[in-house]
């Protein structure tokens, strides 16, 4: 949602206006609000008009956020600052206090918020204390997870109950051998039963959330075992299979060593061994979709993972000062100039990029 144009945008409206809902996807995985408040309508439209005017100063506040759980990890995946153990900042799980201030702030506008981030996310206990909130307050959630949790079907029936709308599973591979190359340090089995206990708990409560996407990033190891995953995915009873261009880090020294060989998959085109450079984007994330670390600290980008442009922390400020903060209007300037960016910005994994898209195939695998 996003990423969306004004113009595409525009053919959101009568939606909106005539149904109080809005339909969107996130990498290709189907999202749709519904039963929107008067406020809700009346933000997306501010946003909406923000974007046409290009205006650094929002006077809409954001329909969208990521919110980071945790940036604690079990795997140790090598093109992630968390996984490689480069990332610069303290270590910590978000409070449910913490995350009731988003809540106190924005709940009366927010249409969706992402749980996560830098981490694993069921690794903070409060997971679904925080789902059951958003979905107290009509606020979509997804949750994007390596699988190794949710072991045991009571856990699975508590985010079932809480009302969690999107799990996005990883699973990079068919056979152990090629999971592991990438997800370093995980099990694969371990992944097969938080995938079937979702679909168990489901099934018990009679509903059709979380809608459950089993992601892989496509590498060099598993470029070749796509169709056995989809058929792995069909097997474990999930919504949905997808894949999606590597791109976390592109600037790392091994990014090569995992990049698939198959020009198909790639994120980027070359020339030589030198990245193709494309024209700038205008990055949509400090606009629209902010990022809120596991302390509360708001960036514009989650590639800020370091903090360089910190614009404030919900803990000690209302959303409302951050989200037009000094730091936060020079952000949205720099982009909209397509000067002075912030250092994150040079290897943004959206920039350069030969597909339009980063997810490369989605397919609904029930009611085939």
């Amino acid at each position: 949602m996003a990423w969306l144009r004004a113009s595409q945008a525009l053919t959101k409206m009568p939606e909106l206006l005539l149904k109080s809902r809005v339909t969107f996807d996130f990498d290709g995985v189907p999202q749709i609000a519904e039963r929107l408040s008067i406020q809700k309508k009346a933000n997306l439209i501010r946003v909406g008009i923000d974007t046409m005017l290009g205006s650094s100063r929002a006077h809409g506040l954001p329909p969208i956020i990521q919110v980071e759980p945790t940036n604690v990890c079990n795997l140790a995946c090598p093109l992630c600052p968390t996984g490689q153990g480069t990332l610069e900042r303290p270590k910590g799980f978000m409070s449910v206090e913490t995350f009731q201030r988003i809540l106190d702030d924005l709940g009366d506008i927010l249409v969706a918020v992402h749980l996560y981030s830098w981490g694993e996310p069921f690794l903070n206990e409060d997971l679904p204390n925080m789902i059951e909130m958003c979905t107290n307050h009509n606020i979509c959630t997804l949750t994007s997870t390596n699988g190794h949790f949710l072991q045991r079907l009571d856990e699975a029936l508590k985010v079932v109950d809480a009302g969690l709308k999107t799990l996005i599973i990883a699973i990079d591979g068919s056979t152990q051998e090629i999971y592991q190359s990438y997800r370093k340090g995980g099990d694969l089995e371990k992944v097969r039963r938080c995938t079937a206990n979702i679909e168990e708990a489901k099934a018990l409560r009679g509903s059709r959330f979380p809608f459950t996407a089993l992601r892989s990033v496509v590498t060099r190891d598993n470029q070749n075992d796509l169709t056995n995953l989809e058929r792995l995915a069909s097997d474990l009873g999930a919504d949905m299979f997808t894949c999606k261009t590597l791109g976390c880090l592109p600037c790392s020294g091994v990014f090569k060593e995992y990049e698939p060989t198959d020009g198909n998959y790639l994120r980027f085109e070359y020339a030589g061994s030198s990245r193709i450079g494309r024209p700038l984007i205008q990055c949509p994330f400090p606009f629209r979709q902010p990022t809120i670390f596991w302390d509360g600290t708001v960036v514009g980008c989650e590639y800020d993972y370091n903090l360089t442009a910190g614009w404030g922390n919900i803990a000690t400020q209302h959303f409302t000062e951050i989200w037009n903060s000094p730091q936060a209007i020079k952000l949205r300037h720099s982009i909209r100039e397509c000067r002075d960016r912030p250092s994150f910005c040079s290897p943004c994994p959206y920039q350069d990029r030969a597909q339009d898209f980063v997810e490369l195939y989605c397919k609904e695998l029930k009611n085939q």
